[in-house]
């Protein structure tokens, strides 16, 4: 059954309201009817059912009919900030973090990024793909996402209780489950950070800046990954370590 994200502010007691592009999607493009029951979301930790009563294009009025609470998709906290790659393959990759569980996407931009972002990023379109994605794999909230930060603004913001991993292809010892395991930082806090480099990898003195600023090295595996493929692959073990796929 199609879903729909319903804002918080939207709901009313036992009353719903669809506007926007859901309305128009629900009444035109799927003929939605009153006396429909259809799936709702409320893109943070609510799912819902609901009963529709009024349907226009501008505007659907409905009745909540069942509630779903604490259904928040990760297990921790986690922040991709993932370096800046070319056009298909980033929609591609919103999408594919979205699915697995990534709280949010912080774009990058390193020393070796090649896509440059203007002044006005596709932000807006990266949001409508993370939605999709949301409402696609059943995911009650909706993986937020930044404006391209540099890396060394994305450094310094960094939480002070938290376990912040950088993936480099010439680290050889420590792995990410060594580094989550052995660092007494994650006890009692859920809030990790990975930052993922560029297709033409980090440079020295990037990795000599994480480490300064307290950002763990480690290794991925014995084959050297592209940046969209290593992103997901380490997303996925971060979850995996904190319980997400046991």
């Amino acid at each position: 059954m199609p879903r729909f994200l319903v804002h918080p502010e939207d709901i009313r007691g036992q009353t719903f309201t669809l506007t926007g592009s859901e309305a128009r999607h629900a009444a035109l493009v799927l003929r939605k009817n009153p006396g429909d029951t259809i799936e709702l979301f409320d893109g943070k930790d609510l799912s819902y059912t609901g009963r529709i009563k009024v349907v226009s294009p501008e505007r659907i009025e409905g009745v909540i009919v069942e509630e779903q609470k604490g259904t928040r998709t990760s297990a921790c906290d986690l922040t991709l900030y993932q370096a800046l790659i070319k056009g298909p393959k980033w929609d591609w990759l919103v999408e594919k973090a979205c699915e697995i569980g990534v709280t949010r996407l912080v774009p990058l931009v390193t020393a070796r990024t090649i896509v440059i972002p203007s002044r006005e990023a596709p932000l807006e379109r990266w949001k409508r793909i993370a939605l999709a994605a949301a409402k696609q794999c059943g995911r009650p909230d909706v993986m937020k996402i930044s404006e391209p930060k540099p890396l060394p603004e994305a450094i310094s913001g960094l939480p002070e209780n938290g376990l912040a991993l950088i993936p480099w292809e010439k680290e050889t010892g420590r792995s990410i489950r060594q580094a989550m395991l052995s660092s007494d930082e994650i006890t009692g806090t859920p809030n990790i950070a990975l930052f993922i480099g560029p297709e033409g990898g980090w440079e020295a003195g990037e990795i000599d800046l994480a480490r300064r600023r307290g950002v763990i090295p480690v290794r991925l595996g014995p084959t050297l990954l592209r940046s969209e493929t290593a992103g997901l692959v380490a997303a996925t073990l971060v979850l995996s370590e904190r319980g997400e796929y046991s």
